[in-house]
């Protein structure tokens, strides 16, 4: 069985589109996968957030599935800590856990899609790597926003996952606002630059780098 925790630069990078994409690559295969998105904030008055509807259509589950992969859904879009205030919620890490190894039990590849970035606070002196950090078993997928001030939020969290030992294995830079190729070639660029890694798959589009995920 193998986990792999989906986190990014920031908001709006493109996890979910990503996540989903590599549930409909895998599925071709044959092989036995699940997508989840156990903390999801901003339905806005919705059933269920569309992030978690996203991840639902690329599993082909109805909505009444969503139990299934969404653990925590909150109305306002804002960082979960404070979106759960908002309701009089709050979210346990212990609980948080326990549903995503019980979730991911019985699949060869469960996908974790993670909330925001790095350092969004789920709850008190609860942070993402905090989640990420106590699910050891976990590969790191990063997704990287193309975007001016990208490279930046790239070397950031780059650096924090080296400082946590928790180098990703994949990079996706993702046109998530199409800037065009330059962009995506520049950020490929100043990374590759820094030393940190030397493979960095991009173009979400055409799918690069997706067969990677189970090609050792």
């Amino acid at each position: 069985m193998r986990r792999i925790f989906i986190t990014a630069t920031d908001t709006d990078a493109g996890k979910t589109y990503v996540t989903a994409s590599l549930l409909r690559a895998l599925k071709k295969t044959g092989r036995d996968v699940i997508g989840l998105k156990p903390i999801a904030s901003g339905s806005e008055g919705a059933a269920i957030s569309s992030d978690v509807a996203a991840l639902l259509k690329a599993q082909d589950l109805p909505d009444s599935a969503a139990p299934s992969i969404n653990l925590y859904s909150f109305n306002a879009a804002l960082a979960p800590s404070q979106a759960a205030a908002k309701e009089d919620q709050h979210i346990d890490p212990q609980t948080l856990l326990a549903w995503c190894e019980e979730q991911s039990k019985g699949h060869d590849i469960s996908l974790i899609e993670g909330v925001g970035g790095l350092m969004v606070p789920l709850a008190e002196n609860y942070l993402v790597c905090d989640w990420l950090d106590d699910m050891p078993d976990c590969e790191v997928l990063l997704v990287v926003r193309a975007r001016l001030g990208g490279i930046n939020h790239a070397l950031l969290t780059l650096d924090k996952l080296q400082r946590m030992g928790r180098a990703p294995r994949w990079i996706f830079i993702n046109d998530a606002d199409h800037v065009g190729q330059d962009m995506l070639e520049k950020h490929k660029q100043a990374l590759t630059a820094s030393g940190e890694i030397s493979v960095i798959e991009h173009g979400m589009e055409s799918q690069i780098g997706i067969k990677t995920l189970y090609i050792d």
